[in-house]
């Protein structure tokens, strides 16, 4: 109760020096106008992690350079308001350093890098109604007060302050580089996506889709992004540097599903409007999908095969009665065993469906909460597997009680394994 009061305090200060300001609030980002001191401006830094997007630190622009050693996590306190929750951040790292990022030991710079506590309860941007099944993302407010002295580079002081700093502006890591884009038919019907662009020499390059599940539908062309990693997952650097990559990232309308077919028609249609517009390889282009977009995914392919290199269909189901037209696809599907939300036995169908027509089949189980190195070698040791056995058609079955956070979870241990992204890129049309 004592940091919560104290927190309703300083909000209420930070309200009066915003009206004295004349300062606006945009997108959930307080601006202001007056520079306090040697402060230019506060960031919030946002990262999508495998349960979702999370404010992870805060960079401070100094106007002079700072010494990194003379901070430390006693320095600086940090307060949030979350949507209507409010309470103080946990510090668990300071550095200094030349641009608004995050780094192992920091330099000396313009920028205080404040890392916080992923744990907090309050780390989460957003908010899941239970009633509606739908995320939303929450408006981000957060002060900084600096509570000590600093020195900067030089080894002049910058004393602390009272001021109560308010952050103007967010940081969106890796969800920055997606652009906003909308594609529409002519009837009217239209589809947000974000579409994540790759360096590139206008060489021939994959495109990686990725279909949602139902609770990231809506018009905000943000939480389709932000609620777990299965576009951000294609597009970081890490992945970039292996397997560079377009990304595209269409969100659903609020009460529609991507089985429909005015979604199936404009999905297509932004498949071929992203081939005319970028040097995207025709025979590198994948699809992957959660739940709801597992089920697009699962769609997409039983009636346009021939249009996919290689799929990954995550927790959903399909139509057992086409499965004969994924026979030569190259597909890894991966549902977790007692996911309480889309049944194991529709992936257990499809698989089974599709050995029936033809294909060989390889299968394997093992935890989703496996370290990332033991859940690399479980899934290599399938692959493995598979390539002996000339088989494409791969199906991995996360063990009971094992999937993360939550049985339905299964994409987090999808795109968190290296494996199985890796895989998907050694597959090419007509090879």
């Amino acid at each position: 109760m004592k940091v919560f009061f104290r927190f309703t305090l300083m909000f209420g200060i930070v309200l009066m020096l915003h009206s004295i300001m004349g300062s606006t609030s945009e997108a959930g980002s307080t601006k202001y106008k007056k520079k306090f001191g040697q402060i230019e401006r506060v960031d919030v830094i946002s990262e999508v992690l495998p349960e979702g997007e999370k404010v992870v630190a805060v960079a401070i622009e100094y106007k002079k350079e700072i010494n990194s050693k003379s901070l430390s996590a006693s320095t600086y306190e940090v307060n949030a308001l979350h949507g209507e929750n409010a309470a103080s951040r946990t510090i668990t790292k300071v550095y200094a350093n030349t641009a608004p990022e995050l780094d192992v030991q920091g330099k000396n710079g313009k920028y205080v890098i404040i890392e916080l506590d992923t744990n907090d309860p309050i780390a989460g941007t957003l908010f899941y109604d239970v009633r509606s099944g739908i995320n939303t993302r929450l408006a981000l407010e957060y002060t900084v007060t600096q509570e000590k002295a600093i020195t900067t580079a030089i080894g002049n002081q910058v004393p602390s302050t009272p001021n109560i700093l308010v952050n103007s502006g967010e940081i969106n890591l890796v969800v920055d580089e997606f652009s906003k884009r909308s594609i529409s038919d002519e009837k009217g019907n239209f589809l947000n996506y974000r579409l994540f662009e790759p360096d590139t020499n206008r060489e021939k390059q994959p495109l990686v889709l990725f279909l949602h599940g139902g609770g990231e539908r809506g018009v905000s062309n943000d939480v389709q992004l932000l609620a777990n990693r299965g576009a951000i997952s294609w597009a970081d650097p890490e992945q970039q540097a292996k397997n560079s990559a377009f990304v595209a990232a269409p969100q659903a309308a609020i009460n529609d599903r991507w089985t429909s077919e005015v979604n199936i028609s404009l999905l297509l249609d932004l498949i071929e409007t992203l081939k005319e517009e970028y040097p995207i390889d025709p025979d590198r282009i994948y699809v992957t999908g959660i739940s709801m977009g597992g089920m697009g995914t699962w769609s997409l392919i039983q009636d346009h095969s021939d249009l996919f290199a290689a799929a990954i269909p995550v927790c959903g189901t399909g139509d057992m009665k086409k499965a004969g037209n994924l026979v030569n696809l190259p597909i890894w599907v991966l549902h977790s065993a007692d996911d309480a939300t889309v049944n194991v036995s529709g992936s257990r169908n499809m698989i089974n469906a599709i050995e029936a027509s033809g294909a060989t089949v390889t299968r394997g189980e093992y935890a989703g909460n496996l370290e990332r190195q033991a859940a690399n070698q479980a899934a290599q040791q399938l692959l493995n597997k598979a390539l002996d056995n000339d088989s494409h058609t791969l199906y991995t079955e996360f063990l009971r009680g094992t999937t993360p956070i939550n049985s339905h979870f299964s994409w987090i241990p999808t795109y968190e394994n290296d494996i199985v992204k890796d895989w998907l890129f050694t597959n090419v049309k007509g090879q």
